[in-house]
């Protein structure tokens, strides 16, 4: 099993009730970013190779994919045989796009604030030992 999500050098820690401090206090403000939030890829149409129909496809991005190398293992073992590869191994890989939805909306990737908690939550951090700049 792969450890939990963290934050702020392991200060912030996702657990099944949410995002709670080292301390075990829960922080409320902080809140979960998925995939389908963080990332806007290009919708495509392309030819599904088991049914021959034109499909709505998600084109995840070669830069994406370098950036965040568990993505395409992610995606691609989420979709299966359905993810196409385009443009040989330095290319896209598209998926369906009712995949990539239904898998992006459930995949936490990090977590996000209200700009206007920013200053509270970074000094909780540093009541709990995180130094900043």
């Amino acid at each position: 099993m792969a450890p939990p999500l963290s934050a702020i050098g392991g200060l912030l820690v996702r657990q099944a009730d949410g995002w709670r401090w080292r301390d075990g206090s829960p922080e409320p403000r902080v809140r979960d970013l998925t995939a389908a939030q963080a990332f806007e890829f290009p919708r495509v149409r392309s030819i599904d190779p088991a049914t021959g129909a034109v499909t709505p496809y998600v084109s995840i991005t070669r830069e994406a994919l370098d950036e965040d190398a568990d993505l395409l293992g992610d995606v691609i073992a989420f979709a299966g045989s359905r993810a196409l590869h385009v443009g040989g191994p330095r290319g896209t890989v598209e998926v369906p796009e009712e995949i990539w939805d239904a898998w992006a909306s459930d995949r936490v990737i990090g977590l996000g604030w209200n700009p206007s908690d920013e200053a509270d939550i970074l000094a909780r951090a540093e009541s709990l030992g995180a130094h900043f700049g």
